[in-house]
């Protein structure tokens, strides 16, 4: 696995909005998604959305790449906590279930893993580090 991520920025709306695919850029044995610090003086506004069916090929209001599961919430990591609950939101790698050093992989460009907005009414973004 390589040492540095690519990182990609991605724009967010507000709660409410349409939530906005978050798609991956290379094949990539980890994959994960924070909100970006950078924005609204440092304050995490949360996140809201679902994980997505990485297999297209399924018909859906969503497109190739449905809902799966309930929508939920990531809230911000202000103190070291850990779990589905929490940011960052991780695929694959040693804290994963897929590894890409055995030839298991998160997905490829193009693999739509979340679909996010805000979770509250100030609009955010989401920065999604990936390592091949």
């Amino acid at each position: 696995m390589n040492t540095n991520p690519k990182v990609t920025k991605i724009a967010l709306p507000a709660a409410g909005g349409a939530f906005t695919p978050i798609p991956m850029t290379i094949v990539a044995g980890k994959v994960d998604v924070m909100e970006d610090p950078s924005l609204n003086g440092g304050v995490a506004q949360g996140l809201t959305g679902f994980y997505t069916d990485t297999q297209p090929g399924s018909s859906s209001a969503a497109g190739p790449f449905p809902n799966q599961g309930p929508q939920q919430v990531w809230l911000p990591n202000t103190a070291g906590q850990q779990g589905g609950a929490y940011q960052p939101i991780v695929f694959g790698g040693t804290d994963g279930r897929v590894h890409g050093g055995e030839g298991d992989y998160v997905g490829a460009d193009g693999t739509i893993i979340l679909r996010l907005t805000s979770n509250s009414a100030t609009p955010t973004g989401v920065i999604m580090r990936e390592w091949a």
